[in-house]
């Protein structure tokens, strides 16, 4: 297929997540190449005589080779901490920009505090976590934010319904258990752990409870923010309380369930809502910022592709490893991910609630 543009390298491609992202960047148009291990599901993907290259995550040289001439690199492959580390290594020494799906806190300190210096001297650009975990939650708090800074804190929590997870996903989660987990406090980064305090957050169904997690809102809020706390939250009862219960066996278990249950289905994808609360508390006041929306992994493959067709553009605000609301405009980005996500309100809090 003739290409008046370089493409872009899905690394992944034949797995669930990086499926979607490669049919949301053909419906915008963007030239694909779609990199994997596998030359027969590779050949079952590839639509129109797309590109197609055979690399593995550890292989780095075979990865160079497979991403040189993209201009980006999506990698959906996981878990990404045990996984990640040397596809963004091959795509940098490429030349190309990167952005990838990883869902772990762990992983998105590694790529901010070792990959920054690499990717400016470079000129390019390094998104990592950019799906559903963790952009919402990233926009919402700089929107929670403005006008209102310095800030004491901001507090972020995610709440889903209706949503089941793939096999990636669930291998993913055993993984995210035993990892290191940090908040940001008193401007620095301390550890913490899953489910070390709890808080309740005003969501669109209600005033509801959250535990704290991993999330990356502590590593990517103090980038674009002056604040001096940051923890993320997540509200989901029934995961919860199960990975709560198989916490000191979760890893095992959880890829035994990865093996055995299948992919979610399209019908249980559109079905799924979610919402995600960002809150801000400063002395000149507080704000609410609720972004609400569908189809998690559908999300997940917007928010690469949207990131794809600005990197190709030149329309990102800075070279580096950069959080979401350093990269773009915080409305103007959540804005184009419609209808998969929605800008619900952003409303000052009369009096600060904190439980």
């Amino acid at each position: 297929m003739a290409q008046s543009s370089p493409p872009l390298a899905v690394f992944g491609a034949t797995g669930y997540t990086g499926r979607l992202v490669c049919e949301e960047a053909r419906k915008v148009g963007l030239p694909l190449r779609l990199v994997g291990r596998r030359a027969d599901r590779l050949r079952e993907v590839a639509e129109n005589g797309e590109e197609t290259r055979l690399a593995e995550a550890g292989d780095e040289a075979g990865l160079r080779a497979a991403f040189e001439g993209a201009f980006a690199v999506a990698s959906c492959v996981g878990p990404f901490l045990e996984l990640g580390t040397g596809p963004l290594r091959a795509a940098l020494a490429a030349g190309a920009h990167y952005v990838d799906t990883s869902g772990e806190q762990a992983f998105a300190r590694l790529a901010y505090e070792g990959f920054d210096g690499e990717a400016k001297r470079r000129g390019v650009v390094v998104l990592t976590s950019f799906g559903f975990d963790f952009v919402p939650g990233d926009l919402a708090a700089r929107l929670a934010a403005d006008g209102l800074e310095p800030l004491e804190e901001v507090a972020v929590a995610y709440s889903a319904a209706g949503t089941s997870v793939s096999r990636g996903t669930r291998r993913t989660l055993g993984s995210i258990l035993r990892q290191p987990q940090v908040a940001y406090v008193g401007g620095t980064l301390v550890s913490s752990s899953f489910a070390a305090t709890t808080r309740s957050f005003e969501f669109p169904f209600g005033r509801r409870a959250a535990l704290e997690w991993g999330g990356a809102e502590p590593l990517t809020v103090p980038r674009h923010t002056q604040v001096r706390e940051v923890r993320s939250y997540v509200r989901a009862p029934a995961l919860v309380a199960k990975l709560r219960r198989l916490l000191p066996l979760g890893t095992p278990l959880l890829r035994l369930a990865a093996g055995v249950l299948g992919d979610p289905s399209e019908e249980r994808r559109r079905d799924s809502r979610f919402a995600v609360v960002a809150e801000a508390h400063g002395p000149r006041g507080s704000s609410r910022a609720t972004l609400t929306g569908r189809d998690v992994y559908r999300l997940t493959a917007l928010i690469v592709t949207r990131a794809a067709q600005a990197l190709l553009a030149g329309e990102v605000r800075a070279t580096g490893a950069l959080a979401p609301a350093e990269a773009f405009d915080a409305r103007a980005f959540a804005e184009g991910l419609a209808p998969l996500l929605t800008i619900e309100s952003v409303t000052p809090i009369e009096a600060r609630s904190r439980s």
